[in-house]
């Protein structure tokens, strides 16, 4: 692959799920363009363009005696659909992951209304073009009005249909916080696979701090914080805010990073991604 190669490691795969019953131990290498699972006897390659699903998470049941969490990538080859899994278990598949997402998305042309919605209120903002990107927590759209989407602050996604260009295509809806507010933003890009793919995206990030945040017993007062901060409050705006007095922010403070909501840096109270999503699953309840 040459000096291209953006990904090489070695863990337990499952090249084609159509020919292996059980893992086999095999190399992983990546670059902009292809993947190539290489075992003792066997190298298996996929164009990055062929990628068409890509799953992080639990093995299917067959497989779990196996593995515990694998990437799943689905892929065409030779005119039919594969999947291979790769074990998951590790920062450096991680890694993988992400790579490969972007490999996939950035630099993808889309069609993108934003915001579609603020709060209930349809908006009458046409669709833009744009040019998508991705890292591991936000989706970017660089164009004449370029803005990003905080995959913490997601709240809900769908896909529906919309009239795009003058005929109906399938539509991405995103709901996420913005500046405060609870904004919908809908994409549509193609091919298809693509829209799939930035969906599992989502989803993954999503999932698992929205597992996080079920565990997590939040009050009233807490969630105002939450939001007033993401909203540019400061601490010391805080109680004015709340009708309480300064020290009983601050022990609200310290409780939320106790709840691994938020993180203190030297310019101040900042929101982990749990404490984002917490903010997009409760902005719209808040009177701000």
């Amino acid at each position: 692959m040459g000096d291209s190669v953006v990904a090489d490691f070695v863990t337990d795969v499952v090249p084609d799920t159509g020919r292996y019953d059980e893992p086999v131990r095999g190399r992983v290498v990546m670059n902009r363009e292809e993947v190539v699972l290489v075992t003792p006897e066997d190298r298996v390659n996929f164009g990055v363009g062929d990628v068409f699903d890509i799953a992080y998470g639990s093995a299917p049941s067959e497989l779990r005696a196996f593995f515990e969490d694998t990437v799943t990538v689905a892929y065409e080859r030779a005119g039919s659909k594969r999947a291979a899994l790769i074990e998951g278990a590790d920062e450096t598949v991680e890694r993988f992951t992400t790579l490969l997402f972007k490999a996939v998305l950035n630099d993808t042309v889309v069609a993108v209304k934003h915001p579609a919605k603020v709060g209930g209120r349809i908006t009458d903002e046409a669709y833009e073009r744009a040019s998508l990107f991705v890292d591991s927590a936000t989706v970017q759209f660089r164009g004449e009005d370029p803005f990003e989407i905080e995959v913490s602050t997601v709240s809900h996604f769908e896909r529906i249909e919309r009239e795009v260009g003058g005929r109906t295509r399938p539509v991405l809806s995103v709901r996420h916080a913005d500046g405060g507010e609870i904004a919908t933003s809908e994409i549509a890009l193609q091919p298809e696979r693509k829209m799939n793919v930035l969906g599992r995206f989502l989803r993954i990030e999503y999932t698992q701090l929205k597992k996080d945040l079920a565990e997590i017993d939040l009050r009233d007062e807490e969630i105002e914080i939450l939001v007033g901060l993401y909203s540019g409050a400061s601490e010391g705006n805080l109680a004015g805010m709340l009708g309480v007095d300064a020290s009983r922010v601050s022990t609200m403070l310290r409780r939320l990073a106790e709840k691994s909501l938020l993180e203190e840096a030297a310019s101040g109270w900042t929101l982990t991604p749990t404490g984002k999503l917490a903010v997009g699953e409760n902005l719209e309840q808040v009177n701000l």
